[in-house]
């Protein structure tokens, strides 16, 4: 547990600008209501998927990535939003995925997640759930 001259302390460098917050591309600190979906055999591959290797987004995860709307990702195949965590709620919880891909089609606040990611947050049964979501912290 903290002490409260750690947590002053802690929160003295993060307003100096000593410590970096979570990267938020352009998502801000809001919080984003949509559907999340999912892709049975979405794998991470860097020729798959629209992010490409950046300052943000050294390496793919495994599993657990997501692909943003794409009027949140943007134009074009870099977005200021690859490499961003957020953290999604959904009826069994809420779970941390990577956005790493644009997904097509669906409307600002809505994620395409991998399989394991969704299991996460609602029954894959359901194939399209109500989420909500932010820039993990």
């Amino acid at each position: 547990m903290l002490s409260a001259a750690t947590a002053v302390g802690a929160v003295a460098l993060a307003a100096a600008g000593l410590v970096a917050p979570p990267y938020a591309g352009n998502l801000g600190t809001a919080t984003y209501q949509g559907k999340a979906t999912f892709t049975e055999d979405y794998k991470p591959d860097w020729d798959k998927v629209a992010c490409p290797k950046s300052e943000n987004l050294k390496t793919l995860p495994k599993e657990f990535i997501a692909g943003l709307n794409r009027e949140q990702f943007g134009k074009g195949d870099k977005s200021p939003n690859c490499g961003v965590i957020v953290e999604v709620t959904g009826p069994k919880g809420k779970f941390k995925v990577q956005i790493v891909d644009v997904a097509e089609g669906p409307k600002k606040g809505d994620l395409n997640l991998d399989k394991a990611a969704f299991a996460k947050i609602a029954d894959v049964n359901d194939g399209i759930v109500k989420i909500s979501w932010a820039v993990a912290k």
